[in-house]
């Protein structure tokens, strides 16, 4: 399940799908529209005159049959084949062009949708993203913004051109013969009928097909990012049959389905059929009596197929459009979610000294999901100094370090830096300003170069050998075939666990930040390059903040300040040296 603006779960309605599918959902696409509304218009007319000119073709039949071949009148002969051959030539040069200016139209939608939506979950509360599956979420901004794309572009624009050729079709028909017209749309109010009572009942296994479609996609993401631990464990098999598993649920979704759409897809077939009975039969009967010509009956049979044929496609449609709309209901469920906050709002201190300054948690509280981690939590954090935070697993240390960048706002107290409120901050500058080294290094698919400059892409070659050198990795990558340009592999397969983070303190150490948060940064380092890290990080970062987390006492060695936590709060807060003598050199942990 996904989550509300106050990310609650947002339960299933009684009526499906349809109970939240609105206008103000549909409307949601007016936005993408409307800058192209030129293009669109220049599409739709095009469109519109190549079904006109297709809709006279069948005209011309009748008059070859009747005016030419039963008449014998040779002398029409070349000039209505020329003319109905210049029709299909400039239909063809309309359908080409329109295809050209459709195809560039539909794909800056599907862009700027995606890229919208993509934005939009940059911004939305952390947390959310600890509740919901990433597979899910990645079906909604691929899978599912495909298809929304595929509503304005390709459903609703393909059901209005069907719409059109039916309603000039049935006109043709109705000035052809009437009566014979009257007789073949008899059966249309049962197929409408049909229709509506499927669409219920197609809705909601559309959206248990995208839900399972979503369940798959996480499982396999899931699953190859983790091929390493399935491998250590021997779980291959056992991999594959919970894939099995979810596939075979899938399909009793997929089949009824495909049943449902079976039946509605056959409607236009059944019409074929009856309506062949009434052409031939009663069609048959005018042209014996001499009532009607043989040109008029291949003409009324030609346009009876204009009729049914996007009939057909109408129907197709319809279930395309279902499929649309719950994808349309997926997305809309993620854009629902308010941002944390604006990167637009906030002060920008014109002094660097309120960015090197102390940092103040004031009563501070948080909680994830009412769970409380940081409770009534109140210390100081000097600037221009180094503050170790230490405690046991669980006691909150990560999470103080994602309030003092504002990736989570409290939900009481206040956090100040330099005295000022950090909620009034500008979170875009502040961020240029701070940089954190998490315990869970992310490392992407791209070259060593690219990694590191990934918080400045425009950083010159100097720059980035500057700052490997400061993280004692450049040793390391000079050694490497291809150097800065090797491919590190997914998530820096290729890499150990010290040069992991390495690499990471290096892409921090980029920024020259006026605070760095190191959270257990050095975890897998050697002691002796640990030692090395500390010297150049502490030369580098003089005069400036840094807070480092860690389990390891060699890590806050040479820390001014410590902040001791435990199960129950904030234990300690003071000098290291303080720390140190309370518990007579023995190792932290055991306070607990």
């Amino acid at each position: 399940m996904l989550f509300s603006r106050n990310l609650k779960p947002i339960r299933k309605k009684s009526n499906g799908v349809a109970g939240y599918i609105s206008g103000t959902q549909l409307a949601y696409l007016g936005k993408y529209l409307k800058p192209r509304k030129k293009i669109l218009i220049l599409s739709l007319v095009l469109s519109g005159l190549s079904t006109v000119f297709g809709m006279t073709q069948p005209y011309f039949a009748k008059v070859l049959i009747d005016k030419v071949f039963l008449a014998a009148d040779h002398r029409l002969l070349w000039p209505v084949l020329s003319l109905l051959l210049a029709l299909i030539l400039f239909a063809f040069a309309i359908r080409v062009i329109n295809s050209f200016l459709y195809m560039r139209y539909s794909a800056q939608i599907l862009f700027h949708m995606r890229e919208d939506l993509f934005e939009h979950v940059q911004k939305i509360p952390l947390n959310f993203f600890s509740k919901q599956k990433i597979g899910d979420l990645y079906s909604r901004i691929a899978s599912d913004m495909a298809d929304i794309q595929s509503l304005a572009t390709d459903v609703l624009p393909m059901v209005a051109f069907n719409l059109l050729t039916c309603l000039i079709a049935a006109g043709v028909l109705m000035a052809l013969n009437w009566k014979m017209a009257l007789l073949s749309f008899a059966f249309l109010p049962a197929a409408l009928i049909i229709i509506y009572r499927l669409r219920p009942k197609l809705l909601d296994l559309g959206h248990q097909v995208a839900r399972s479609n979503a369940e798959i996609s996480h499982f396999i993401f899931e699953s190859l990012s983790n091929t390493h631990m399935i491998r250590a464990f021997g779980a291959e098999k056992i991999e594959r049959s919970r894939l099995n598993e979810k596939q075979s649920h899938i399909l009793g979704f997929l089949m009824r389905y495909q049943v449902l759409g079976a039946v509605s897809g056959s409607i236009p077939t059944v019409f074929v059929i009856l309506n062949a009975v009434v052409v031939f039969g009663y069609g048959g009967s005018l042209v014996l009596a001499h009532t009607l010509t043989i040109g008029s009956l291949v003409a009324f049979s030609i346009y009876q197929g204009r009729v049914f044929g996007p009939l057909k496609a109408l129907m197709d449609g319809f279930l395309s459009l279902q499929k649309s709309l719950v994808s349309l209901a997926r997305v809309r469920e993620i854009l629902d979610i308010l941002p944390v906050q604006t990167t637009c709002g906030g002060i920008i201190p014109e002094k660097e000294a309120a960015v090197t300054g102390d940092i103040e948690f004031r009563d501070v509280c948080f909680a994830y999901d009412r769970k409380p981690v940081v409770n009534h939590m109140s210390f100081q954090i000097p600037g221009r100094r180094i503050t170790a935070i230490i405690g046991p697993s669980g006691a909150g240390k990560t999470t103080l370090c994602h309030l003092m960048l504002r990736l989570f706002d409290p939900d009481s107290g206040v956090i100040t830096i330099g005295g000022i409120d950090l909620k009034t901050i500008n979170p875009e500058w502040f961020r240029k300003q701070a940089a954190i080294v998490s315990q869970d290094i992310f490392l992407f698919h791209t070259t060593i170069l690219e990694n590191i400059r990934f918080p400045k892409p425009c950083a010159g070659m100097d720059e980035v050998r500057s700052a490997a050198e400061s993280a004692c990795i450049d040793g390391f990558i000079q050694t490497l075939p291809n150097g800065y340009d090797t491919v590190i592999g997914d998530r820096g397969v290729l890499l150990s666990g010290g040069q992991k983070q390495r690499l990471s303190i290096a892409r921090a150490v980029l920024m020259k930040p006026k605070i760095l948060i190191l959270d257990e940064a050095t975890a897998f380092v050697d002691v002796s390059t640990e030692d090395r890290l500390k010297d150049t990080l502490g030369h580098l970062m003089e005069d400036k903040t840094i807070v480092i987390v860690s389990h390891r006492y060699s890590a806050i060695a040479h820390a001014d300040r410590i902040i001791a936590l435990d199960s129950r709060g904030l234990a300690y807060e003071g000098p290291a040296e303080g720390f140190a003598h309370e518990c007579a050199g023995g190792d932290y942990r055991q306070r607990d």
